[in-house]
């Protein structure tokens, strides 16, 4: 996760006492828009957290990583449609923000609101209340797709990267602890994720951003370093590997689509050989995903290795 948001990261890091103030200034700010959020409406509250990140895209050293992210992914694109985009990308933010501080609400008004997409095997698969890893990408209402595991009465655990600050972090697991979901950090190793999947429960995660190891996969045709160890687990547990995907549609509405459990296309290969040709068949969803909604996919951290930097 980013480290600042809404300070560039130099500035912030020139010395301790600045960095300190930087998070309590930014920690300020993100409460006073959490407050407004939960005293508004739906659509007043995404419009409102819209407004606030997409200014504040302004001030932010990560608007550079969202446009080079762009430019690997999009050669073909002028520097223009990048910079515009990058604006959008900001404003679909602070909807996930709102969505995340208005779960509860979206939750209790589904049947007006969301409109579940399954098939065919997958809905087999969560009638079935297998153990899971589901997988989905910063790309729509991502915050979203998880209910379509409460529709199925999962248990779900969460896997989340630790931010650093501690107040902010706070302020974003907050609704999904008080929403009833375990929590994992991504830093705690692969033991806690094994008990849950050997124990019958499921995991869910966003496996779009670089993690700290990995394999090198394609991503839009150029190796990005990518977690391949989830798919690794649910092959030795025997969980299955589900995508989703949650799109935002026109009145408050969203759309979550569950795709058919992966298959490994080579079953007979090494566990680790099985979990790279998974993996990168989660990749080509997200291409599709981001291909058609660029503006969604909130790419705030550098993506492929420094080398691609264009």
């Amino acid at each position: 996760m980013p480290e600042f948001y809404l300070i560039p990261k130099r500035l912030a890091r020139k010395a301790p006492a600045l960095a300190t103030i930087a998070q309590w200034s930014e920690a300020l700010v993100f409460r006073l828009i959490f407050w407004a959020m939960r005293k508004l409406s739906l659509a007043h509250a995404v419009q409102l957290s819209a407004f606030s990140f997409g200014w504040g895209s302004r001030y932010s050293d990560k608007a550079d990583k969202a446009r080079t992210n762009l430019a690997i992914a999009f050669p073909d694109s002028s520097p223009e449609w990048r910079d515009q985009t990058t604006k959008q990308i900001f404003r679909h933010l602070g909807c996930s923000a709102a969505e995340l501080i208005k779960l509860e609400q979206i939750w209790q008004e589904r049947e007006q609101r969301i409109e579940f997409v399954l098939e065919p095997e997958a809905r087999r698969h969560m009638e079935s209340k297998r153990a899971t890893v589901f997988m989905t990408a910063h790309v729509g209402a991502w915050q979203v797709a998880s209910l379509v595991t409460r529709q199925f009465d999962f248990t779900i655990n969460a896997i989340y990267a630790e931010e650093s600050n501690p107040i902010i972090q706070e302020l974003l697991l907050g609704p999904r602890r008080s929403f009833g979901e375990k929590l994992i950090s991504a830093d705690a190793g692969p033991r806690p994720i094994i008990r849950a999947l050997n124990s019958g429960e499921s995991i869910i995660m966003a496996m779009d951003t670089r993690p700290d190891t990995g394999k090198l996969i394609p991503f839009f045709g150029i190796d990005a370093l990518t977690n391949t160890s989830a798919v690794g687990l649910a092959l030795r547990t025997g969980a299955a590997v589900v995508v989703s995907r949650a799109e935002r549609l026109p009145g408050g509405r969203y759309r979550v689509t569950v795709y058919d459990p992966l298959i490994s296309p080579i079953p007979d290969a090494p566990v680790k050989e099985q979990a790279v040709a998974m993996t990168e068949i989660v990749h080509h969803h997200f291409e599709d995903w981001i291909r058609g909604y660029p503006q969604e996919w909130v790419c705030l951290k550098r993506r492929w290795p420094k080398e691609h930097k264009l």
